[in-house]
Order: structure tokens, then C-alpha cells, then sequence
């Protein structure tokens, strides 16, 4: 029940903010026009973005509630997989209705930005609101796992496929980012052949956590590394930065799920995420009967992030 009280309301919050500025912008863009209309509506445009990072910031408060709040509790084995019980079906319920508004918010956004009247403020704006809801929809898949985690249902559907396959998809999108952010990306080639047998999307998926949050966690002008190998019986794939580093206590830690870096000097660095995507990136390594790690110098001297999954051959 303590789940349910702390998250419903800032999932509510979510939901609220985005149903009132979607529908005020629809009212504005009906109801005024010239002047009077574009200012209208980038005021409602950034009461939506500023009401985001409003629900996101509570939702984060509201998680790191709730993992303080587990610590404490001495509950009989029947009353946690009670609660357990709750908290997947109310996580699967959150995730459903919340995908629909989202993509309705994310879509008028897009579309907004296109329009030829649109001024170039009013472009930025739509542009950060794309963003801010990307974020929560990354916070709703992560949802979705964590749901189908907690209830034992997630699984992977293997197939052999080449690795370099992975890599030349992935890429090209984690580039961008890497520009936006002012990050350097380099890669060794990845060489053609290292067949895995494994679910190509789940794999992906890991991949792609740790290189966004390389990218997230180093300052710009930082150098972010890819780089993998075979000994013919394993493929490790290895993510280096030059970015704020792990404290040695915390390099087991990061993998748990809500887990957030206690040690940080910079508290915006240690909230910069949901303590979610690591803990999902580990479920799915294991499914791979693989191994998943972080090594790190200390704070302030970048970080290495590794995964291991078996080879087969054709």
C-alpha cells in the first residue's frame, strides 16, 4: 500500500500537467490567432515543459522514498510477495495508461514544430518538450521491465545473429547524441562474424543504457570508447569515459535497482536517472548466463562498464 501512496500521486501529477497544457494549446490555437495566439501558446508550451520536469523531479523523490522505506520494512515472506503482487499489477497499470497521453503530447509537439508559422522560439520550445517526454517514455519502458521483472515474466527470445549487426544499428542514433552533448564517441570496428545466440533487442537495449549514460555522465569535451573482442568462447563488449567516475563502494551497488551514487559531490550528477536501467541491463545479462560489471578509478577519473555473453557457432 505504500507503494501505491507514494507513486499514484506523481504518476497523477504526470498525467495531469500534460492533459491540461495538450488541451490548452488545442484551445489557444482554435480560439486566437496572429500575436495574441503565439504568445498563447508558448506560454502553455512551457508551463508543459516546466510541468515535467516538475513530475519528474517528484516521481525521483517519491522512488528514492520508496527505497528507503523497503530498508525498514521486516515483513513475513507472505506479506512481500503480497506486496510484490500489488506493486507489479499497479506498475503494469501505470505503464498502459500512460503511453497513450504521451505519445498524444509527443506527436502535437513534432507536428507544432513543423508548421511554417511556428516562430523560432516556439521550435525550442517544442523541441524540449519532445525531450521532456522522451525522457518519461524511457521512464515507462523501464517501467514495463522492471513490472515484468518483478513478476518473473521477463524472457528472451534467442536467435544467432552477427554482433556487428548490433552495432552498425545502434550507432548511428548514439552519435547524435554524443553531438548534442559535445561528447567525443569513438569505436573500434567491430569485426564481422561473432555470432551470438540471444535476444538482438534485449542485447541492444544493454548496449545502448550504457553508452547513453557514458554519454550522460561525461562533461563536454569528454571522450566516451567503445570497443569488443572474442576468445572464441565469449564476446565482451567494453564502454569507457572520461566522465565522473564511480566511487569504489558503489561499483556493485549502481546495478540495484532505484539505486542512486551517494558519494557524488555534484547532487544533480547522482540523480540523473532512476537507478532503473542498470538493474534491468543486469536481469537481462544473467538471462544470457552472461556477466555484466563496472570498474572505475574513483570520483573524478572516468569509469569502464563491461558485459560478457557466450559465442555459438554455425
Amino acid at each position: 500500500m505504500e507503494l501505491l501512496v507514494l507513486l499514484v500521486p506523481a504518476v497523477l501529477l504526470v498525467l495531469a500537467v500534460s492533459f491540461m497544457v495538450f488541451y490548452q494549446a488545442v484551445g489557444i490555437r482554435r480560439e486566437h490567432s496572429g500575436h495574441r495566439r503565439e504568445k498563447l501558446t508558448a506560454q502553455a508550451m512551457d508551463s508543459l515543459a516546466r510541468g515535467l520536469a516538475v513530475a519528474e523531479n517528484e516521481i525521483h523523490r517519491r522512488n528514492v522514498r520508496l527505497n528507503e522505506m523497503s530498508g525498514k520494512l521486516q515483513l513475513s515472506n507472505a506479506q512481500l510477495s503480497q506486496l510484490n503482487n500489488m506493486k507489479s499489477k499497479f506498475l503494469s497499470m501505470v505503464v498502459h495508461d500512460v503511453r497513450t497521453p504521451l505519445a498524444a503530447i509527443k506527436g502535437f509537439s513534432e507536428l507544432f514544430a513543423m508548421q511554417a508559422e511556428a516562430t523560432e522560439k516556439q521550435k525550442g520550445m517544442s523541441k524540449r518538450m519532445v525531450s521532456a517526454v522522451t525522457r518519461l517514455e524511457r521512464l515507462v519502458s523501464d517501467l514495463t521491465d522492471l513490472a515484468m521483472i518483478e513478476a518473473g515474466k521477463l524472457t528472451i527470445e534467442p536467435v544467432v545473429f552477427d554482433f556487428y549487426e548490433v552495432v552498425d544499428e545502434l550507432l548511428p542514433s548514439i552519435e547524435i547524441n554524443a553531438q548534442n552533448k559535445g561528447v567525443v564517441l569513438k569505436y573500434d570496428e567491430v569485426s564481422r562474424g561473432i555470432m551470438v545466440k540471444g535476444d538482438k533487442f534485449r542485447l541492444s537495449q544493454v548496449l545502448q543504457n550504457l553508452l547513453n549514460n557514458a554519454i550522460k555522465f561525461t562533461p563536454k569535451g569528454g571522450l566516451v570508447e567503445m570497443r569488443s573482442r572474442s576468445d572464441g568462447r565469449w564476446l565482451y563488449v567494453y564502454v569507457k569515459d572520461s566522465g565522473v567516475g564511480i566511487h569504489p563502494s558503489e561499483t556493485r551497488q549502481i546495478f540495484e535497482k532505484f539505486y542512486q551514487a551517494k558519494y557524488q559531490k555534484d547532487a544533480r550528477l547522482a540523480k540523473l536517472g532512476w537507478g532503473l536501467g542498470l538493474s534491468i541491463a543486469r536481469e537481462i545479462i544473467s538471462l544470457h548466463k552472461g556477466e555484466i560489471a563496472a570498474e572505475s578509478g574513483g570520483l573524478g577519473r572516468g569509469s569502464t562498464f563491461w558485459f560478457k555473453v557466450p559465442v555459438t557457432f554455425i
